[in-house]
């Protein structure tokens, strides 16, 4: 930005860089197979500890994966219009949040593939 007045502004772009919309993808996608997964995990046993999605899950499968879904890609619309900016004080870009996401549901969908080698791993032998 050229002029100082501009930089004291909230200027949303566009118009992003390809690397932001393949991470907002790839949260969408995690988010997706994070509900399937879940959801598997708990016709096996498990129960889910987020009240909020608990709650979502008592009114069904549908209502828990369009409430993670729905969650998730306003988050991620967020972040991708705010991932141009620069926090004040910290310079933090705010893009790197979006990058967080995409780490974290990561991270979860890595420790429900663990839960799902436990949960196989005690299945009695079929036959």
């Amino acid at each position: 930005m050229r002029r100082a007045e501009d930089r004291r502004r909230l200027t949303l772009l566009d118009r992003y860089p390809s690397r932001t919309l393949a991470a907002a993808l790839g949260v969408l996608a995690l988010s997706l197979l994070d509900a399937a997964l879940t959801l598997y995990l708990i016709e096996h046993g498990a129960w889910e500890m987020n009240p909020v999605m608990a709650y979502f899950l008592s009114r069904g499968p549908f209502a828990f994966v369009v409430a993670k879904y729905g969650f998730t890609a306003v988050a991620t619309a967020i972040f991708v219009l705010l991932s141009p900016l620069i926090l004040p004080r910290s310079g933090i870009r705010a893009r790197h949040f979006l990058r967080g996401a995409l780490f974290v549901f990561a991270a979860v969908i890595l420790w429900e593939i663990v839960l799902l080698l436990r949960l196989f791993s005690q299945a009695p032998p079929s036959g």
